[in-house]
């Protein structure tokens, strides 16, 4: 980003809609103003290297300006809580990461700033997002966050396993269902680790599942329509019947976001729905390995874990995915520092630099970030399906747009907790979809 091009002015004019803040903009006005103090705040994520990157790229920004940026951490757990709480305390950050949803629904609370004339500024210098993407930070035609990098899940299966018991890798749903019932052997191994928790672990392949069987709460105009359809019923019976048949372990509905990680690691599942950390964790462990012996067994775990596209449906292969975005707080002490910032850390080379530390997780968006990590996800297999994450994303709320009544669709676990009602509960999925159904009406009649 070459900040020098950028006056107060210009970052400001068709960003801000306050008056408030065009009366701070003098004509020659430095972008940032020394001594500038920024709280970031930032996903952490299971591949610590990652994290650390992204500190060090803030870092780099105000050593430039002179400036400070205290980055604080959110996690997978707590990442719609933390930043309701921050909203409801008035501490809100300068700068946050926002998940899929969230740029819809903080800018549906007024929280967010209109970053629309900012995103046209700079899209010369950091690239345009791919048409699936972009959506997910433009709500009724303003741009109220920039995307960075999705962060999608794959489905991870031990190759060695399936070849042994010679059953096909899945490509679909219904496939990963009859894998893991063919290679179930418990109470030592399973055949899938899925838990419905309310992590994206969970409410992530919940939308997965139903997108690729067809099965959307909106129309294409994002209006609320209803699940009570037969295609549902698919779904809820595949979400509740790897648990009724006991294809894995019992206590998996408890299994916080890690856990489905440890224990495919551990070896004690045969497939699961997770990221790249998983990936991040045998090369780690390849990396410290202590003697021959040691290194031989990490070399075998890291060539025969497999990490495949998400499992497609009767209705195509649609992928819900982590779409990271930056947004600026309306409470923020300096809007033109804080835009300032995200251009650096939007920009080809920052944007490298983090990646080369993600070990797969991180694939940019941003069509000029695409071009200069093209090259490192030719590393292997898996890699270049790391690097393909982008074609079956879809946003929360498909196959309409992602709005705010979307996105608290997804924050208020409903789609998580519908299957748990028929797992836990005993309801019949019937009953579990009319409940789901009316809390999502319920949300659509208060948001619109």
């Amino acid at each position: 980003m070459r900040d020098a091009r950028l006056s107060r002015r210009t970052f400001l004019a068709g960003a801000v809609g306050s008056s408030a803040l065009f009366a701070l903009a003098g004509p020659a006005a430095p972008a940032v103003k020394k001594g500038t103090s920024l709280r970031l705040w930032i996903l952490k994520t299971y591949v610590e290297p990652t994290n650390k990157a992204i500190e060090a790229s803030a870092s780099r920004w105000a050593q430039k300006h002179g400036a400070t940026v205290t980055v604080e951490y959110f996690t997978f757990e707590d990442m719609q809580t933390k930043y309701v709480a921050a909203i409801e305390n008035k501490n809100t950050p300068d700068v946050g990461q926002l998940e899929t949803g969230a740029p819809a629904r903080f800018a549906g609370m007024g929280q967010l700033l209109d970053l629309t004339g900012f995103a046209r500024q700079v899209e010369g210098e950091v690239g345009r997002a791919p048409a699936n993407v972009a959506p997910v930070t433009v709500i009724d035609g303003k741009t109220y966050a920039l995307p960075w990098y999705i962060m999608p899940a794959f489905w991870y299966v031990w190759r060695d396993v399936f070849d042994k018991h010679k059953v096909k890798l899945p490509s679909t749903f219904e496939d990963a269902k009859k894998a893991a019932e063919a290679l179930n052997r418990p109470p030592d191994f399973y055949g899938l680790g899925q838990s419905w928790n309310r992590t994206a672990d969970g409410y992530g392949v919940m939308q997965s599942l139903m997108y690729s069987h067809g099965v959307g709460w909106t129309t294409k105009d994002g209006k609320y329509q209803s699940i009570k359809t037969p295609k549902m019923q698919q779904v809820m019976k595949w979400a509740t019947d790897i648990y009724k048949e006991g294809i894995q372990p019992a206590d998996t509905l408890s299994w916080t976001g890690s856990q489905n990680n440890e224990n495919f690691i551990a070896k004690k599942i045969a497939q699961t729905s997770n990221g790249p950390s998983i990936t991040f964790a045998l090369e780690n462990a390849l990396a410290k390995a202590g003697d021959a012996t040691e290194r031989k067994k990490r070399e075998e775990a890291l060539a025969n874990h497999q990490a495949l596209p998400h499992p497609g449906g009767p209705d195509g292969r649609r992928m819900w995915g982590l779409a990271l975005s930056f947004g600026i707080f309306k409470n923020a002490r300096d809007p033109e520092a804080a835009m300032s910032l995200i251009a650096h850390l939007l920009s080809p080379e920052e944007t490298l630099a983090v990646m080369r530390e993600s070990h797969g997780q991180f694939t940019p968006v941003l069509d000029k970030a695409r071009a200069a990590t093209k090259e490192y996800f030719e590393k292997n297999e898996n890699y270049r399906t790391f690097g393909r994450a982008a074609e079956w994303f879809v946003g929360t709320g498909w196959p309409g747009p992602v709005t705010a009544a979307a996105a608290e669709v997804q924050a208020s676990n409903v789609l998580t907790d519908a299957p748990a009602k028929v797992i836990i509960d005993k309801w019949s999925a019937d009953q579990a979809i009319d409940w789901a159904d009316k809390k999502i009406k319920e949300i659509y009649a208060t948001l619109g």
